[in-house]
């Protein structure tokens, strides 16, 4: 058993590479597997050649696992650690060390040949009579008793007596001021990286994949090392230890990368695919997310400089994902769900599915506008797992931007395309404004990738289905699904909803192509009513999102003899509810009393939805009852609310919070006892209510009870509510508080 802490006999080192266990162990858990696989590689490392350093030089990589010095026993001067299989060839490179340029204050240089596996007898007599030929440089060997077992670069910093050090491949062959070079940019916070022009280093800056051609700072690079090979190390990493070992030195440790025109050939013959083939197996999508998540935790707070070096280098792994996806598109599943367990901070997803879409989603609002109508459709194409380019209108002037919502959509989309014209509801030129400048960027997209096979789009807001409509006319062989979140051309109270038509070229052609159907032309200068006819004779496929809905739309169409071409047409599905993970992405410090029962409702209220059966049914409880319950309200209308309850005497009871955004809100919902839903009243203006609140299905997946306050046979109250109660029954509403009251947790630990 290893302590989490150190003793007084076994300090933490200040190197903290010699025994990264032990790095950072007051603040966390240690995985003793980490301590034993270091422990056994140290047993298994034997010196084969002696340093040429006399005895007080410091001690060599013994099988006693004696740890390297500590960052103060450092020398000036350079350790070149060389990588080397077991049968490498390591005489060219020591043959170009041996003729390297002295600098002028001569210090001192140590050559470590670290083998992968036991060295062969070649390796051994070539150091050898590296070592016995005089050479400045003093020459070691360590190697372990089986291939796998060491990293040379740990093995070379914690073996290191000198302040920098660099690092070469077997193969490499560098040239006569490569040592001088790199000791010349060489500095305390400096990575330098050989044969890179100075004056082309900005347009190549990038994080190095690999440490060979590069010189550290020994001390700042051993702690460097210690928290990549930290206690959750992910067995497959290993071939990404050196771009996290280098993202960390600029990210955590505020390291510079500095060019050095050191002269080559980089690599040194023998380095080609014959003789190391550096084949890219079938990538590991586990792995390479486990990657991505590292460099974007690096990446946080991180400087200027070292963010835009890491993000660009997790970029470049993104780009491999993206082209191991195109072969296996299957894999994609296992991509998102990783996506679904890390927020974060920088992902881009368009470079994740670049060239892969080949559907349109067309929502006029859309991520990231936190509204409700950009996040249904942001569910529907991730419900859908198609992917997709999607056009929408920039709303920075009318919606508040919430980029979290990205989340939901973010894995499934490939282009966003910001249409910048002005936003309205329902006004005939900003819709044609938009339909122009969307169809302008979709033609631009096909010329690259071809037309779109198929294309999704959803209103409440018209002007997607008529973008999707002209779309359709450009390139009829696509497949079209539109959508409708409610009645477009009826307001709640069933009254038209009316807004003028001009001169449009696109409701001309629209006509002339209904008639090719052998369909009616719709007769109407009215926006609203051709947005919904134009989905109905020339969409493919038509979405309701509950029966009622289908039938009342129906009802008041100008054009009946729709009617039977619509229901062919016609699927009924609700609102999608996102997978349980959504509901833990945004987690909520939100203080609950001990026994009592918490009820939950989101949203604002208008003449046709509100609380007042809740608040008056509470009000009129007897005392004993009203103590066991808590309404907490969030909404836009804050002000207007707690005047009421205050009226009612129950402001103690009602805890009024304002709106939150969505990821919080999911969140939240899984906290409360129950949650209330209530249906729109429609009983005076509609046979049935149409409208289902796409509330319900953010409330299904919070895995809370649900009251719904219903209409009798509106879509709400067929679905599996835990508790009902009619709109307007003040006592039944009474009835299921009661019963909340009555099952109120008996726990004095308080909920957060």
């Amino acid at each position: 058993m290893v302590n989490n802490r150190a003793t007084d006999r076994e300090e933490s080192p200040k190197n903290a590479g010699d025994r990264p266990w032990v790095a950072h162990s007051d603040t966390r858990p240690v995985d003793e597997s980490v301590v034993a696989d270091w422990t056994r590689a140290l047993r298994d490392v034997r010196p084969v050649v002696p340093s040429k350093a006399g005895p007080n030089d410091g001690p060599d990589v013994r099988a006693t696992g004696s740890s390297a010095p500590g960052v103060g026993d450092l020398s000036p001067g350079l350790t070149v650690v060389v990588r080397a299989d077991a049968g490498d060839d390591v005489a060219g490179l020591l043959d170009a060390l041996a003729g390297q340029e002295r600098a002028a204050d001569g210090d001192p240089r140590d050559v470590l040949v670290v083998v992968d596996g036991p060295a062969s007898p070649g390796v051994i007599e070539t150091v050898r009579r590296f070592t016995e030929a005089g050479h400045e440089s003093a020459a070691r060997v360590v190697d372990s008793a089986r291939t796998g077992m060491l990293s040379a670069r740990d093995v070379g910093l914690a073996a290191a007596r000198t302040t920098f050090t660099c690092f070469l491949d077997a193969t490499d062959r560098p040239g006569p001021d490569f040592c001088s070079c790199l000791l010349t940019a060489a500095g305390p916070a400096a990575v330098v990286v050989a044969g890179v022009a100075v004056e082309r280093a900005d347009e190549e800056s990038r994080l190095p994949t690999s440490v060979a051609g590069t010189l550290v700072p020994t001390a700042t690079a051993r702690r460097a090392a210690a928290r990549v090979q930290d206690t959750d190390v992910h067995p497959g990493l290993t071939a990404h230890a050196d771009v996290l070992f280098f993202a960390t030195l600029v990210a955590t440790y505020d390291c510079q990368l500095r060019p050095a025109p050191a002269t080559g050939p980089w690599p040194g013959p023998g380095a080609g695919e014959a003789d190391h083939p550096r084949t890219d197996p079938a990538l590991d999508v586990a792995v390479q997310m486990e990657l991505l998540r590292r460099l974007d935790v690096l990446a946080r707070g991180a400087a200027p400089e070292a963010l835009a070096l890491v993000r660009g280098h997790l970029d470049t792994e993104v780009d491999r994902l993206n082209a191991h996806l195109r072969a296996h598109p299957d894999d994609h599943a296992e991509v998102v769900a990783a996506l679904d367990r890390h927020d974060f901070d920088h992902f881009p997803y368009h470079r994740l599915n670049r060239g892969r879409a080949r559907a349109l989603a067309v929502a006029y609002c859309f991520a990231p506008y936190n509204d409700t109508s950009a996040v249904v459709m942001a569910k529907r194409v991730r419900e859908r797992q198609d992917i997709v380019d999607a056009v929408f209108n920039a709303m920075d002037g009318n919606r508040e931007q919430d980029p979290t919502i990205r989340r939901i959509s973010g894995p499934y989309v490939e282009n966003e395309i910001a249409t910048d014209t002005p936003t309205y509801f329902s006004h005939w030129g900003a819709i044609e404004a938009y339909c122009a400048a969307g169809l302008e960027r979709i033609v631009e997209l096909e010329r690259r990738k071809g037309p779109y096979e198929r294309v999704y789009s959803r209103a409440m807001w018209p002007a997607s289905h008529f973008l999707a409509a002209a779309y359709k006319l450009h390139n009829p062989a696509t497949t079209w699904t539109a959508e409708f979140s409610d009645p477009a051309a009826r307001d709640v109270q069933g009254q038209p909803r009316v807004s003028p038509l001009g001169h449009s070229d696109l409701l001309i052609r629209a006509g002339e192509r209904i008639r090719e159907l052998g369909l009616p032309v719709l007769e109407s200068d009215n926006v609203l009513d051709w947005c919904e006819y134009l989905a109905y004779a020339l969409a493919d496929r038509l979405v309701f999102t509950n029966p009622n809905q289908l039938d009342y739309m129906l009802s008041y169409t100008p054009v009946p003899q729709i009617a039977a071409t619509v229901r062919e047409k016609a699927v009924i599905s609700p609102h999608p509810t996102l997978p349980p993970a959504f509901y833990a992405m945004a987690d909520q410090t939100y203080s609950l009393e001990p026994g009592v029962a918490h009820v939950g409702y989101f949203g604002n209220f208008y003449a046709t939805r509100g609380l007042g059966d809740v608040l008056t049914a509470l009000a009129e409880l007897d005392p004993a009852t009203r103590e066991k319950l808590r309404l907490h309200v969030f909404t836009g209308k804050a002000d207007a609310l707690r005047a009421h309850v205050a009226e009612l005497g129950i402001a103690e009871l009602v805890r009024i919070n304002p709106y939150v955004r969505y990821l919080a809100f999911l969140n939240l919902a899984s906290k409360f006892d129950c949650l209330v839903v209530n249906d729109a009243l429609t009983s005076d203006t509609h046979a049935r209510n149409p409208y289902l609140p796409s509330k319900w299905s953010d409330y299904a997946g919070s895995g809370r009870p649900v009251w719904g306050l219903v209409e009798e046979g509106s879509p709400m109250s067929t679905r599996p509510l835990d508790h009902l109660s009619p709109v307007g029954d003040v006592g039944t509403a009474q009835d299921v508080l009661r019963k909340l009251a009555a099952a109120a947790s008996e726990s004095r630990t308080p909920r957060l």
